[in-house]
């Protein structure tokens, strides 16, 4: 009986232990350096085969035993500051002449050309003796993007080493609106050392022209840089076209991306130029599940000064899903005969592994009854810091392998249930059944030995 209950325990340890061929789907993994950690990107087949929280990925050794790994942490959006700009700057302070337009307390001859950009400006203040600046018009109409500060340099004379700026702006230099009033510039000098804060921040406001005053008088504006609003640029994506099939109904298009990644970010991509279609998108797990509304948005390609102009993409996620659907708002008119196509924008996740033992290493996934293995990134690393992992030595991952471990006949048999799960019943049921005849016989044993004694 003893031996027995061993042999089935270890027959039951035998059949729970893992190995890459429990897995339908393969891979190479080459380190790049002999450090410990490592980190790879997951390839799109994870997305295809894995369970759908990744639970089932592996990365095996040369020996076939599993290695520690974690999910890294997803990287972030980067800003980008643009170069300054210099403005044009003209300071008002000379008597006006001509037509004279009201700025203010001030008067003002302002010239521009065809396209806005001041090419002069004349004036004078009322009551001012001295032909000495007291405004500066700053031509701001060429600066494509908001402006989120300017930065001033000025002549720092005896009482102007901190002056108060005021600025306003105007779309047509009659009506003026306040962006900051009264901000401290300074600038200092000390035993060799120097205090320097030049900078107006203005919120990131689109502007066409500006207007400077100061305090005190003796203020002098010299030059002005205008800081465009920062760029923010997302971590680097992976970019994925399907084509359109027809859906059911008239202005409908299916779409499968062949696995569900997480998509971040989608574009519909019209078959014509000179196209604008406001759609509907919806996605749904299954190819049977019910869709479920993403975004509605407009799309357009279009011709505009002898280029081809696209729409951006559609920030939606990230949502992960494999089959989606765009359909066209009834009241515009159809697109014809071409189909339309989808561009979805994807980041695949990212592993850390312990590279311990021998190499090659081999990632597997794709098995649905494979228990959740991986650590968190903050436990696998030692003095762990946020985002540390990013800055590990990548490993590659190489082409992914993909096979019905099991057959085909015995998957259409058993589903995707794991072979030596099947086996692990196997062998308890015929324990089960052993001990089972083993009992009986015993028992008929004693009842034929207790009817063989004599009785008194």
């Amino acid at each position: 009986m003893r031996m027995l209950a061993l042999a089935t325990l270890a027959a039951a340890l035998n059949a729970s232990a893992e190995a890459p061929s429990d897995f339908r789907s393969t891979a190479p993994i080459t380190v790049s350096s002999a450090e410990a950690l490592h980190r790879l990107t997951l390839p799109f087949e994870a997305y295809r085969d894995a369970r759908r929280d990744l639970g089932d990925l592996r990365i095996f050794n040369a020996h076939g035993d599993a290695l520690p790994i974690a999910f890294a942490g997803d990287a972030q959006a980067t800003r980008e500051a643009p170069p300054a700009v210099g403005l044009p700057v003209f300071p008002v302070s000379a008597a006006a002449s001509g037509r004279d337009q009201a700025f203010g307390d001030l008067n003002v001859v302002v010239r521009s050309n065809s396209d806005a950009t001041l090419v002069s400006v004349q004036g004078r203040a009322r009551g001012v003796a001295a032909p000495r600046p007291v405004a500066w018009l700053l031509d701001a109409s060429q600066v494509q993007k908001p402006v989120r500060s300017l930065v001033v340099e000025w002549d720092v004379l005896p009482g102007t080493q901190i002056a108060r700026v005021t600025v306003e702006t105007s779309d047509d230099l009659k009506a003026w609106r306040t962006l900051a009033s009264r901000a401290p510039v300074v600038r200092l000098e000390q035993s060799g050392q120097e205090l320097v804060q030049p900078r107006i921040e203005l919120g990131s406001q689109r502007v066409k022209y500006l207007r400077i005053t100061a305090e005190p008088a003796a203020f002098r504006l010299r030059a002005v840089q205008a800081e465009p609003e920062e760029v923010v640029r997302p971590a680097p994506r992976l970019l994925r076209t399907v084509a359109a099939s027809p859906g059911t109904q008239l202005g409908e298009y299916l779409f499968d991306l062949g696995a569900g990644v997480p998509v971040e970010a989608l574009r519909v991509v019209l078959p014509a130029v000179n196209s604008v279609a406001p759609f509907a998108v919806a996605s749904r797990e299954s190819e049977k599940g019910s869709w479920q509304s993403v975004v509605s948005a407009t799309f357009y390609r279009l011709i505009r000064d002898g280029a081809e102009i696209q729409s951006p993409a559609v920030e939606i996620g990230p949502r992960r899903a494999r089959y989606w659907s765009i359909r066209l708002d009834p009241r515009s008119p159809p697109l014809g005969d071409a189909l339309p196509a989808l561009e979805v924008q994807w980041r695949p996740a990212q592993i850390v592994l312990v590279a311990r033992g021998d190499k090659p290493y081999q990632l597997a996934f794709g098995n649905p009854e494979a228990r959740a293995a991986l650590l968190s990134v903050n436990e696998l690393i030692p003095g762990y810091e946020p985002r540390a992992e990013l800055k590990l030595p990548e490993a590659k991952v190489g082409e992914v392998s993909t096979t019905d471990a099991a057959g085909g006949a015995w998957r259409r048999l058993v589903g995707d249930t794991n072979p030596r799960k099947l086996v692990l019943w196997a062998v308890l049921v015929a324990a089960v059944l052993a001990l089972g005849w083993m009992a009986s016989r015993l028992r008929r044993e004693m009842r034929l030995r207790g009817e063989g004694e004599p009785r008194g």
